[in-house]
């Protein structure tokens, strides 16, 4: 096995002991007694070797066994966490940075599930379902790896609230962004883009030439790992043939380098207001669906080609007003 760097491990009177040294500070790991190949061993390490590469240079080490070591062992070195998407990280770890702020020296064996089960009923709503989403998984890893028996969010019930879900692009919605924006654009090409592929903004941001398969554009969905056909109609290819051929991906910052996903749904939010409307990206993305089911095609079809992993996805989706006025807007008006 490869040497971790700045790992100490010595053997001291049959008993193992683990500490992290970079120049003249070292720190324990909180670990001894384990022999150096136990998963916990390189787990400490990957935490404390994230802290000195990725944070600031006064951040202290929490203690072993806390709930700010815990986290600390969640956010570094996990492939699950570093497989997220970049909004789903940045929601997380603001929840994470709340939980070490309030509970950081807390030790986690003192944490049973009737804890956790009233203090996300206490809180309720959305807030207490993505609390429970978050740090669900982190005790998870912790049970994995053997320092903790058993997760204890396992079997906790949550009262769900509704979802409402974005709102459909409306037609009016899109004659006023249409009219607002000419072609030309980067806010048309943004919206026209999402219109024709119904790609969400961490796929769409990625889009480009490279995706393009004969008559089809074929993309893998970065959040549900779905791959989505969407055909090349005639309005998308006019979309297309307006972006630079040797682009990486079709849409482009100003510096000609592609947009992050945040930033990409900012840009459009921007653009949005200024046309007057409140429909969000996602909201371009439901109205495609109503676009195809205008003309005639399945509920399973219009799941494969927007990359949706349910039916009732899609049939809620295409339950909107006006449906006729929408589609004719999206025919030809590229």
């Amino acid at each position: 096995m490869k040497k971790l760097p700045y790992l100490r491990s010595k053997l001291r009177r049959g008993r193992w002991f683990h500490t992290y040294r970079r120049g003249n500070i070292e720190h324990s790991l909180g670990v001894h007694g384990l022999h150096p190949l136990d998963p916990k061993v390189l787990a400490a390490w990957a935490a404390e070797h994230a802290r000195w590469q990725e944070m600031p240079p006064d951040t202290e080490t929490p203690k072993a066994g806390t709930v700010a070591w815990a986290l600390d062992l969640y956010t570094s070195g996990n492939s699950d966490w570093a497989n997220y998407a970049e909004g789903t990280r940045a929601a997380r770890a603001a929840i994470f940075a709340r939980y070490r702020k309030a509970q950081g020296a807390r030790p986690i064996s003192t944490i049973k599930a009737k804890d956790i089960e009233r203090a996300l009923y206490a809180k309720g709503g959305h807030g207490a379902v993505n609390e429970y989403k978050a740090l669900k998984p982190v005790f998870e890893h912790l049970r994995r790896l053997g320092f903790v028996r058993k997760n204890p969010m396992v079997g906790i019930e949550l009262d769900k609230p509704k979802i409402k879900g974005f709102e459909v692009a409306d037609a009016e919605d899109i004659a006023a962004f249409q009219a607002r924006w000419p072609i030309g654009t980067r806010a048309r090409l943004i919206f026209d883009l999402a219109l024709y592929t119904g790609a969400a903004r961490s796929d769409l941001a990625n889009l480009g030439r490279k995706n393009i398969s004969g008559d089809l554009l074929v993309y893998k969905r970065l959040k549900t790992g779905t791959t989505a056909i969407v055909p090349l109609t005639a309005e998308l290819r006019t979309v297309i043939d307006r972006t630079p051929e040797i682009a990486p991906t079709f849409i482009l910052t100003d510096r000609g380098k592609p947009f992050k996903a945040i930033s990409l749904g900012n840009a459009f939010g921007d653009a949005a207001r200024a046309a007057g409307i409140t429909s969000r990206l996602h909201g371009l993305r439901k109205a495609l669906c109503v676009y195809w089911a205008e003309k005639g095609i399945s509920s399973r079809q219009i799941a494969s080609l927007a990359g949706h992993n349910t039916l009732s996805e899609v049939e809620r989706y295409t339950r909107a007003a006006d449906r006729e006025r929408l589609v004719k807007l999206l025919v030809e008006v590229a």
